[in-house]
């Protein structure tokens, strides 16, 4: 989301210092995940392993929210793998029947079998808007029969992934059993869910597509295999090889509510917004559900504003425009969008693998569409949308906004949406092009009277912040994005989300890649500031 620099802006960051916030300031902040069940009792132990025998790591209080991983079944108990919130490494094992899974995540199949309930996925949306809807799907939970709880146990012990297990079972499959072909599809499915849970989607991906072959005799299991790869791909923006396992899955069973809205979800992504609408519709149809519905009431809301626009195509962008907007400032916004995707792909070595859907508006559709705060000149919630008001070509602001946004589907894709705000405000920022030097008299006056925000709290959604808040957080996270790139490069920037994806929080992503913690971050960021701009 790119703020919208106005006058009374210039003259916070050019003229006298007046933006000072007191130490109790209070702005929106990023609520906490919520997970998909909670702890029932008031002190749950959790161990290093699923059996009473093992380490305790950590104890949980009553209310606590949790997600939860795959589930074991011993001889004396039931055993489930859970994490906290936001984060991808697993926290250890509890009893399931300390843990209560919560209704909104169990309707999405039977929490009991290999279609099963859901773990939320990591998301949100780093630039301040509502998070993009192809992540806001849940995980499918693991098959939780007694054969496959022992198997588990088997392949992944003492927080460890048995890959010698796992051949094994392969070379137990080979003479074409049906018993040892179960066995072996069960033993590749648990270590996936290993991999998943330790941020590995790579390998992953290859555990689950080695289990299918096994599994094709089973439907309930190949079910299963099929929606944790549609999964996978879905959260990384790879929505057409999501749709083709979600496509072969209809096939074994139709019309399931969690395949049908995930369904929606790529065609959403791939920008084919009536076949969202109409498979979201399908999936109200059978099983109410109020996640559904929201998405729904926004591709129909896409839907309406973008009837009879004219659209525009090239290999990484799908552009769709109103009669305000002239074709020929249609074809230059996606010439530019094009010379930004190559600059970008070369500084942040990725390329986004999908055409990235594009819409420009006229200033009131884009409020009443996207519903952005006052402050914002534009959004990226999975599509760029631009306001191009009375335009006619692609002047350098716009190509500066053009940049920004598009920054953001890099990184978002790059850390499948676990960058948190000020890193990816910050970096889009000096993508575009903008630096310092105007704002950073006015940042460390606020920062040597101790009255600045520490970026920790500013991890979160900006979309609440007033004004004046905003025009901080923006100038804030430039200069910290800017202190790191002038430290380690745009290589360190990538060397860090690569970290991400397998940290257990951002800040233990950003020790070991950067060796910065937070309250280092602050300081360094000002001492920066200071010899860069205040000599």
């Amino acid at each position: 989301m790119r703020h919208r620099w106005g006058p009374s802006v210039a003259i916070a960051l050019r003229g006298t210092v007046f933006l000072i916030w007191p130490a109790s300031v209070a702005f929106s902040q990023n609520p906490p995940p919520a997970g998909n069940a909670v702890v029932k009792y008031d002190n749950l132990q959790v161990h290093s392993e699923a059996n009473d025998s093992s380490n305790v790591v950590q104890t949980l209080k009553k209310g606590d929210a949790l997600n939860l991983g795959i589930q074991i079944r011993a001889a004396n108990a039931n055993w489930c793998s859970v994490r906290l919130p936001g984060q991808s490494v697993r926290l250890g094992y509890v009893q399931c029947l300390g843990i209560e899974v919560k209704e909104s995540e169990a309707s999405a199949g039977n929490a009991s079998g290999p279609e099963g309930g859901a773990d939320v996925a990591a998301g949100g949306s780093a630039n301040g808007a509502r998070p993009p809807v192809h992540l806001s799907i849940g995980r499918p939970s693991a098959p939780s029969s007694t054969e496959y709880g022992r198997i588990a146990a088997e392949v992944v012990h003492g927080g460890m992934l048995d890959g010698r297990k796992v051949s094994d079972f392969d070379r137990a499959a080979e003479g074409g059993g049906q018993a040892a072909m179960i066995r072996a599809a069960w033993a590749h499915y648990a270590a996936g869910d290993f991999e998943l849970d330790h941020g590995d989607s790579d390998s992953a991906v290859e555990q689950y597509r080695a289990a299918l072959p096994y599994a094709e005799q089973q439907p309930n299991l190949l079910f299963s295999i099929l929606l944790r790869l549609a999964y996978i791909h879905l959260r990384r923006s790879e929505f057409s090889t999501a749709l083709a396992y979600l496509e072969r899955i209809q096939k074994i069973q139709a019309n399931s509510p969690i395949v049908l809205q995930m369904m929606g979800e790529a065609y959403y992504g791939l920008n084919r917004i009536d076949d969202a609408i109409k498979v979201w519709r399908t999936a109200q149809s059978i099983s109410r559900s109020g996640e559904v519905a929201e998405l729904l009431e926004r591709a129909e809301r896409d839907s309406a504003a973008e009837a009879g626009a004219r659209s525009n195509e090239t290999s990484h962008f799908v552009l769709r425009y109103q009669g305000s907007a002239t074709p020929q400032l249609a074809a230059e916004v996606l010439s530019t969008l094009e010379e930004h995707f190559n600059s970008l792909r070369t500084a942040l070595d990725f390329t986004p693998v999908e055409p990235i859907g594009v819409v420009l508006y006229t200033q009131q559709s884009f409020r009443d569409i996207t519903m952005a705060p006052s402050w914002a000149g534009a959004l990226n919630d999975g599509r760029l949308r631009i306001p191009v008001e009375g335009l006619t070509n692609v002047t350098p602001d716009l190509s500066r906004i053009l940049k920004h946004e598009l920054t953001h589907s890099f990184v978002f894709q790059m850390t499948l949406g676990r960058c948190p705000t000020w890193l990816n405000e910050g970096i889009a920022q000096w993508m575009e092009g903008k630096r310092s030097n105007e704002s950073a008299k006015f940042l460390l006056t606020i920062y040597d009277r101790k009255q600045h925000i520490p970026f920790e709290r500013l991890a979160g959604p900006w979309n609440g912040f007033p004004t004046q808040l905003a025009v901080y957080a923006y100038a804030w996270s430039l200069a910290a994005a800017e202190f790191i790139i002038s430290k380690s490069g745009p290589w360190g920037i990538s060397r860090l989300f690569a970290n991400l994806n397998s940290a257990s929080s951002f800040e233990n992503a950003m020790t070991a890649a950067l060796q910065i913690s937070y309250a280092d971050l602050d300081r360094e960021t000002a001492d920066y500031l200071r010899k860069t701009y205040a000599q």
